[in-house]
C-alpha cells in the first residue's frame, strides 16, 4: 500500500509540475519547458529500461543518488549526450525533486541528497568573435527577391538589432509592435525571461523593414493577436520553432562564410544576441545601458556576453604601450650612471 501511495503522489506531482507549476507559476520560456520535459521523459525511459519501473510501481527509492548517477552515465553511453547536455538534464530532474519535496515531506531527503549530485565537468567552448563586417556579409547573402527571404531578413535583422532572445521574437504579436508613435520613437514590447517586460526602441531602418514585412505578410487589416512571425499549419498560423529558424540561419551563414571566413558556419540565433552586445560596446555604449537593452537582471551576465574584439585589444595594448614608454622615457633620461641603472632595475649592488 505504501508503494502505491508514493506512486500516486509522484505521478500527480509530475503532472502538476509540468502542466501548471513550470509554465504558469514560474512562467518559464518554451525552450526551458522543452528541456525539463526532455529530462523527466529520459529519466522515465531509463527507469523502465534499467530498473523495470513504471508509473504503477514508482517510489522514492527510484530517485536515489545511485540511480541518478547511473542515469547520467546512461545518458552518455545510450543517448550519446555531451557532458553539457547531461548537466542540463540533471538540472531538470533536480527541479522536479525540489517540487516533489514541497508537495510531500516524505521526499525531502531525496531532494537534499539529489542536490549533492555533482555536474559533469566540461570545457566551455570559446566565444567566437563575430565582427560587424561579418554581420553585414550575413545579411547581404539573404535573397530579398523571394518572400521567404524577406521574412528571414526581417526576423534575423530584428533579433540582431535589439539583441533579443530568439523566443522573445518568435513570441511577438502584432499588438507588441509600436511603429507609429507621434514622437517617432518606435519600440517593441518584449516579454523576457521570468515574465519581465522591456521596451527596446527600434531605429528608423528597422521600422521600415518591419512595416514592409507586416504589409506583405499580414495585409492592411491587422489582427492584433496574430503572431508577428508565423507558419501555416493545418490552415492556421502557428509559431515558428527555434530549431527551424536556426536551421535557416545556418544556411545563410554557410553561404556568407564562403565570402567572408569571419562568419561562423554553424551560426545560431543566440550568437546574434552576443554579437549585438559586443558591437554596442564597440560603439561606446556603456555596460549598464547594454545590460538594460539585453534584459539582464545581473550585470555579471551581461559581462559574459561581451566579446572584446581583436581590434579593441590592440588599441588597449597600444594605449598601454604609449603610456609605459612615455613614463619610461622620462625615467631613462634621469639614469646617468651604472648605479642609477641598477637601482632602477631593482638590482642594487
Amino acid at each position: 500500500m505504501k508503494k502505491l501511495t508514493e506512486s500516486l503522489v509522484i505521478a500527480k506531482a509530475m503532472r502538476e509540475w509540468e502542466k501548471i507549476y513550470l509554465p504558469e507559476i514560474r512562467a518559464l520560456s518554451p525552450h526551458t519547458l522543452r528541456s525539463y520535459h526532455k529530462a523527466i521523459t529520459l529519466y522515465a525511459i531509463f527507469l523502465k529500461d534499467a530498473k523495470s519501473a513504471n508509473f504503477g510501481n514508482l517510489s522514492g527509492d527510484f530517485f536515489s543518488t545511485a540511480n541518478i548517477q547511473e542515469w547520467m552515465l546512461w545518458l552518455k553511453s545510450e543517448r550519446s549526450c555531451s557532458n553539457s547536455t547531461c548537466n542540463q538534464r540533471l538540472a531538470g530532474l533536480k527541479n522536479f525533486l525540489k517540487f516533489l519535496s514541497k508537495k510531500d515531506i516524505r521526499f525531502i531527503q531525496l531532494w537534499m541528497e539529489a542536490r549533492e549530485v555533482k555536474q559533469m565537468r566540461y570545457v566551455k567552448p570559446a566565444q567566437v568573435e563575430i565582427t560587424q563586417e561579418a554581420i553585414k556579409t550575413l545579411f547581404n547573402v539573404i535573397n530579398l527577391k523571394t518572400k521567404i527571404g524577406k521574412r528571414d531578413f526581417t526576423l534575423f535583422y530584428l533579433i540582431y538589432s535589439i539583441g533579443a532572445r530568439i523566443d522573445e521574437v518568435l513570441s511577438l504579436k502584432i499588438s507588441d509592435i509600436y511603429l507609429t508613435q507621434p514622437n517617432g520613437k518606435n519600440y517593441i514590447a518584449v516579454l523576457g525571461k521570468g515574465a519581465k517586460r522591456r521596451s527596446p526602441s527600434i531605429l528608423k531602418e528597422v521600422s521600415k523593414v518591419l512595416k514592409g514585412y507586416i504589409e506583405m505578410f499580414h495585409g492592411k487589416k491587422l489582427n492584433p493577436w496574430d503572431l508577428l512571425f508565423f507558419v501555416y499549419y493545418d490552415g492556421r498560423k502557428k509559431k515558428l520553432t527555434q530549431e527551424a529558424v536556426n536551421k535557416r540561419l545556418k544556411i545563410y551563414a554557410q553561404k556568407a562564410h564562403c565570402i567572408n571566413p569571419e562568419v561562423p558556419e554553424n551560426l545560431h540565433c543566440h550568437q546574434l544576441r552576443h554579437a549585438r552586445a559586443s558591437h554596442w560596446l564597440e560603439q561606446h555604449l556603456n555596460i549598464v545601458a547594454i545590460q538594460r537593452l539585453m534584459g539582464h537582471a545581473n550585470i555579471n551576465t551581461t559581462m559574459r556576453y561581451i566579446f572584446v574584439s581583436t581590434e579593441q585589444k590592440n588599441q588597449a595594448l597600444a594605449t598601454l604601450e604609449d603610456d609605459v614608454m612615455k613614463d619610461t622615457g622620462k625615467k631613462w633620461k634621469n639614469i646617468r650612471k651604472k648605479k642609477d641603472l641598477l637601482e632602477y632595475l631593482g638590482l642594487n649592488e
